[in-house]
């Protein structure tokens, strides 16, 4: 059986002339959290609403939880072991949270009582208030608590956070990295807030313009992303001629590179162009990482 629970290869998707995913390769890890990372246009909303069933790609292969993508998908089987949260939360505006609660759980066979009680509490949501009161923040805080009361084996999350603030927002986070993470949940999340992705998440996978640009696990990306700064003159073609190098940015006194691969042959080659005098390599961040390949 296979340990992967989305599987996409060659995945594309056009609206009208304009291409929205292009040969897309996706592939997730059973029990892991996988981030999709890209500007705004760049898929990933796209992505995830095919994934759900809410549109088809036009081309490609798949399977999720081991259910084909096809003219049947998803079937009902799958959406009960899928949870799915929304950029912006589609909850009833005249309900209030217990009732909403007690709709889910009516048509939820999975569903968990002490899950939901334990979410209520943490984020301090009222069962009385009704949606058309609450914040933006607050929203997404009862959206998360509807989904995993339903028990999902995979979370599906785009932009989840949109609307807290940096401490309810951080609180979200890992409230979600340690639920998972007990039970054994997969977890996929599109998501702009880099400096949380980089604490939660275990892979990424980088859009541009509805390609992929990178993915890969995280400490693999930051142990093979470097960011490399050149002492001397040489010329850009000669550069740009070394193996692993993609870019290179003149800087007053030398050339700033980016560059993927092993640090110590990239080190050597660059020390061995005519014009450089010095190379010193430094490590990245994945915010440095994202705004390398889409910047």
């Amino acid at each position: 059986m296979s340990d992967l629970v989305i599987s996409l290869s060659g995945v594309s998707k056009s609206y009208g002339k304009r291409e929205a995913l292009h040969r897309v390769d996706l592939a997730v890890p059973a029990g892991s959290i996988f981030a999709i990372l890209g500007p705004n246009g760049a898929g990933k909303t796209t992505l995830i609403r095919s994934l759900m069933g809410f549109m088809r790609f036009d081309e490609g292969t798949g399977s999720v939880l081991g259910y084909p993508l096809g003219p049947a998908y998803p079937p009902r089987a799958l959406k009960e072991r899928v949870g799915y949260v929304a950029q912006q939360a589609s909850l009833y505006d005249r309900m209030t949270a217990g009732e909403l609660i007690a709709l889910a759980r009516g048509i939820n066979p999975r569903w968990d009582d002490q899950t939901v009680r334990r979410y209520l509490d943490l984020f301090s949501i009222p069962r009385e208030l009704r949606v058309r009161q609450m914040s933006t923040g607050t929203k997404a805080q009862l959206a998360l608590t509807l989904v995993m009361g339903g028990n999902p084996e995979l979370l599906i999350l785009d932009e989840p956070t949109l609307g807290l603030d940096p401490l309810h927002r951080h609180q979200y986070l890992q409230v979600l990295l340690a639920d998972s993470l007990e039970a054994g949940r997969t977890v996929l999340l599109s998501s702009h807030d880099l400096h949380q992705i980089e604490r939660l998440a275990d892979r990424v996978m980088v859009l541009k313009a509805g390609r992929v640009a990178v993915t890969g696990a995280i400490d693999d990306l930051k142990f093979m992303e470097k960011r490399i700064r050149i002492a001397g003159a040489p010329s850009e073609a000669d550069l740009l001629s070394v193996p692993g190098v993609r870019r290179a940015v003149r800087e007053q006194i030398g050339w700033l590179v980016l560059a993927s691969g092993d640090v110590e042959q990239l080190r050597d080659r660059l020390l061995r162009l005519s014009g450089v005098t010095a190379v010193q390599v430094y490590d990245q961040s994945l915010e440095e990482i994202f705004l390398s390949y889409v910047g």
